[in-house]
């Protein structure tokens, strides 16, 4: 970490689907070791149809709305100055991947993995802005471990030219993977041996990470959300959205005397996200060498707030599964359990400003000889 940051107060941006959420982190007066205070927390919902799955389709609607958050508009949040932005790229348009390469750590080049990655990528790598980073390298067997990440240009691009638009000046972009492991991962625990899974369940798309070997090792997008739920109960009960969503907030998976095909509606979807959630698992165990046994779930976003859905994972997959505390790598003591239910959903950008607050060009993950 460099002892002073280049970057003068440079904060995270988590653009989704339905909301925009900044992050701006402030070191701790008189604090050695890593420690913030949180110094501006914005969110701002975003009407449907602006974005959809991670791809902007009304780019200066949007546009207004991040210069509302950024206090531009003149109509509440005060200005902020510094333009230094680190950003997160739409999870379903992203690619991580960890790869072997049979060559030592320094004798590596962009070139050899570039053409390595190209092996794996699901798009044309003229196409693409590709990133890397070593994990671990064996002498011995002249092998290296390579986290590689890539997104078409085109929609890095939109997110870059649109921030810029704003007057910001992103100086990284990075996966939401990438950016949830980093507030949901103890940074100073030592995981030998274990393994965890990391669930995030959101409003219109959801991901699963599993972070083993003191890296991202697999990332996958799920086909569950939470407009999934609120509009198939709508469908079944014959509602207005805003009467399911109602529904939903206060019944998570509870049987309902009033309305009796409810739950019924409601576990039908969960027991599709479980059995995505045991495919994954399964798909981790054949394909991933050197594992560990994944011993906890740690569930974020907005839906891991769905009264007992902790307690139906943990039952069904065997896996202790509760909900994170994204402010814990804070390293103040006093936010751990800052606004429990609503922090749940600021994960991501929680991670994006702890990579702004710290370094903003040092990867998630130290190279690791």
């Amino acid at each position: 970490m460099f002892l002073h940051n280049p970057f003068s107060e440079a904060f995270g941006i988590d653009i989704g689907d339905l909301s925009i959420k900044l992050v701006q982190l402030s070191p701790a007066p008189f604090c050695r070791q890593q420690n913030f205070n949180i110094k501006e927390l914005r969110t701002t919902p975003l009407p449907p149809g602006l974005i959809v799955n991670g791809e902007i389709q009304k780019p200066e609607l949007v546009r207004k709305k991040i210069l509302h958050l950024l206090g531009k508009e003149g109509d509440g949040f005060k200005p902020i100055r510094s333009p230094w932005v680190v950003a997160a790229l739409p999870e379903p348009k992203t690619f991580l991947k960890l790869i072997d390469i049979e060559a030592n750590y320094d004798e590596l080049t962009s070139v050899d993995v570039a053409y390595q990655a190209k092996k794996h990528l699901p798009y044309e790598l003229e196409d693409t802005y590709l990133d890397w980073q070593i994990i671990t390298s064996t002498v011995k067997d002249k092998r290296t471990q390579v986290l590689i990440a890539a997104v078409p240009k085109v929609i890095a691009d939109s997110y870059t030219y649109l921030l810029e638009s704003t007057g910001l000046n992103p100086i990284a972009l990075e996966t939401e993977a990438a950016a949830i492991a980093r507030a949901m991962i103890t940074y100073d625990k030592d995981y030998t041996g274990q393994a965890r899974a990391i669930l995030d369940l959101g409003a219109t798309r959801s991901n699963f990470t599993i972070y083993d070997n003191n890296s991202i090792q697999f990332s996958t997008t799920l086909s569950f959300s939470g407009e999934i739920i609120t509009s198939a109960i709508a469908q079944e009960l014959r509602l207005e959205h805003y009467q399911a969503e109602s529904l939903k907030i206060k019944n998570g998976l509870k049987y309902d005397t009033q309305n009796p095909n409810y739950l019924p509606v409601v576990s039908n979807i969960i027991e599709r996200l479980i059995n995505e959630l045991r495919a994954s698992l399964l798909f981790y165990k054949e394909h991933f060498d050197n594992i560990n046994e994944i011993n906890r779930i740690t569930l974020c976003g907005g839906m891991a707030n769905l009264e007992n859905i902790d307690v139906f994972i943990s039952k069904q997959l065997g896996v202790p599964t509760q909900a994170g505390h994204p402010w814990k790598n804070l390293g103040n003591k006093k936010l751990y359990n800052f606004e429990t239910k609503k922090s749940l959903s600021l994960s991501s950008a929680v991670g994006l400003a702890l990579r702004a607050a710290q370094n903003p060009l040092q990867s998630y993950k130290h190279e690791n000889e």
